[in-house]
């Protein structure tokens, strides 16, 4: 994944467009943006990757776990 990425978000039982606004070169810290609120972020979410095999992240602020893809 790269800056401007377009993604598909899953958070729960959600799943959303977004985008990657800023990723780290080695992809372990991203800020993702959407058109939603998911678990209380809205429209904006920091977040940490905690399993590479899923592509899984969760949020700095408060743990809210997503899994990102790239849109095809």
């Amino acid at each position: 994944m790269k800056k401007g990425d377009e993604i598909i978000i899953t958070c729960g039982e959600r799943i959303v467009p977004g985008e990657i606004v800023m990723i780290s070169d080695n992809q372990v810290s991203a800020i993702i943006s959407f058109e939603a609120l998911l678990e209380g972020h809205a429209g904006l979410m920091p977040i940490v990757r905690h399993d590479k095999e899923r592509c899984a992240y969760r949020s700095i602020i408060d743990g809210t776990e997503v899994t990102l893809r790239v849109k095809s």
